[in-house]
């Protein structure tokens, strides 16, 4: 429709009215709007068959498509672990990807056991001998992403916004102490913009046992030691060395520094405050991202 929108603007700079037509209107003049007209109509199929190109799907039963995927010769690519899922993949485990808002695929590591699985990961700490300060990064790291999908990682902003914004996305977010308890936050509606909207988080809903920490981070621009993008008069990356949606400053950390468990480093370390607090630095988080719509007990036809 926009097609024909332009192509109107265009029949009425060229021919307003008959009655204010200019007498220098020449068949040269019709000549350029006939070629701009072809071009636009070449454009126009050129574009619906790069969207049958990137598509590619592969359609259930239930309304819907659930199998988004990209042809990378002849080889069609799950855009999510929950694509993976459907393809009767049900381990854990480092997986390629393609999601639609980026220009290459990717490895990820899928959890496919907690919730019925089906979770992208884009976050993981854990205790693997990285230094404490792992996760004190400059903006274009955390941008494109760092770490050991084997290990501990930041998946990247880009890939992130690519993930939750190509389906309606739910965040899990697992957190586990060294005391051997556990406790979860799930949130729907996440969202994270792009780069030009600084990485901006929110999400609609909350549930878990956790206690909604990121409430004090709905809305806020992503920050890192090299870009304060935070709502505080100080730099709260730098103060709380790490890479965040840092608002006034923060009720979680989870980029902040990894201190094991009771620290007097006030507010610094991988905190979950509704949980254990500014003073209590967690043993292993995992934030994942699944499509809203997940539905476990289907798989993709044969």
């Amino acid at each position: 429709m926009k097609i024909f929108t332009v192509v109107a603007l265009l029949l009425s700079i060229y021919f307003p009215t008959e009655s204010i037509q200019h007498f220098h209107t020449t068949c040269n003049d019709v000549g350029i709007l006939e070629g701009i007209v072809d071009s636009m109509k070449e454009l126009g199929e050129m574009a619906k068959q790069k969207i049958a190109t990137i598509e590619g799907p592969v359609c259930s039963k239930r309304k819907g498509t659930y199998f988004h995927s990209i042809p990378e010769n002849g080889k069609y690519i799950p855009s999510d672990c929950a694509d993976v899922y459907y393809k009767g993949i049900r381990s854990s485990g480092i997986y390629e990807i393609w999601p639609r808002f980026l220009n290459h695929p990717i490895d990820v590591r899928c959890d496919m056991e907690n919730d019925n699985g089906g979770w992208t990961i884009i976050q993981r700490r854990g205790d693997f001998d990285e230094k404490s300060d792992f996760f004190y990064q400059p903006w274009d790291i955390y941008k494109t992403g760092f770490g050991n999908l084997s290990k501990e990682f930041w998946l990247g902003n880009e890939p992130i916004f690519a993930l939750s914004n190509q389906k309606k996305s739910v965040l899990r977010i697992d957190l586990k102490d060294f005391e051997g308890h556990s406790r979860y936050a799930e949130y729907s509606g996440f969202v994270v913009r792009s780069e030009v909207e600084l990485f901006q988080m929110t999400y609609t809903t909350y549930k878990g046992d956790a206690g909604d920490s990121l409430d004090h981070h709905k809305g806020a621009s992503f920050s890192t030691k090299d870009m304060d993008n935070d709502n505080h008069k100080t730099h709260c990356s730098q103060r709380y060395k790490g890479g965040w949606w840092y608002n006034a400053c923060h009720h979680a950390n989870l980029n902040g520094l990894y201190l094991r468990g009771n620290t007097t480093e006030h507010a610094t370390g991988v905190t979950w405050f509704h949980w254990k607090g500014h003073d209590y630095s967690l043993k292993t988080t995992e934030m994942k991202l699944r499509p809203l719509d997940f539905a476990p007990d289907i798989e993709i036809p044969k």
